[in-house]
């Protein structure tokens, strides 16, 4: 993973390389800023590929006792007990975060609990989340890796420090993208000027 800040119309690296870890399937197009192209795998709900293509950084979720960032940061959304994340194609809370105490008449199967470890610090990435497509997969965070050789179910993860560099570094303001791409496309859509050239 690498950081980049638009100067004077020029996209500048920011800091060292970030090791990360994505899906254990690899990528698949996702649904995000742009049209996902008609030919190659599009991402589907349980298929453990992470999103590829452009998407915006929404939200930040923190487990009790895990500090906010600061003035400037993301505002916090607090994970409880009953925090979960609806994974669940057939429900209208479908790719919503939610607390389950908090819904009158759940209508879900299947849920990703938010209250664990790994979930200390959550960003919640836009794919499949204005009008979501039942079954294109859901519940796609930035958050830390439980182990470095351990993939993901879909989501983008890294070593706990490094997440929080990421976190202090993020403003709203700037509306932030998380880019993700094969070596080839990341060249092609760099080539022209769509994405930063440092990838």
């Amino acid at each position: 993973l690498q950081r980049s800040e638009k100067q004077t119309e020029k996209w500048v690296p920011v800091g060292q390389p970030i090791d990360a870890i994505l899906g254990g399937s690899g990528l698949a197009w996702g649904l995000g800023d742009y049209a996902r192209p008609p030919k190659g795998l599009h991402k589907t709900e349980g298929d453990n590929r992470s999103p590829a293509g452009t998407y915006r950084i929404t939200q930040l979720w923190l487990r009790r006792g895990i500090p906010a960032p600061g003035v400037g940061s993301f505002p916090v959304h607090r994970i409880e007990k009953d925090t979960i994340g609806v994974d669940d194609p057939k429900s209208v809370y479908y790719n919503r975060i939610l607390r389950s105490q908090e819904v009158q008449q759940p209508d879900w199967e299947s849920w990703e609990k938010m209250d664990i470890a790994d979930y200390d610090r959550v960003l919640v990435v836009a794919h499949n989340l204005d009008k979501p497509v039942p079954g294109g997969g859901s519940c796609i965070f930035i958050h830390r890796w439980a182990k470095r050789d351990k993939p993901t179910s879909g989501c983008t993860a890294m070593a706990e420090s490094d997440l929080i560099e990421v976190i202090h570094w993020l403003r709203p303001a700037s509306k932030p993208r998380l880019v993700q791409l094969t070596q080839t496309e990341a060249l092609r859509w760099a080539s022209q000027n769509a994405v930063p050239a440092q990838l």
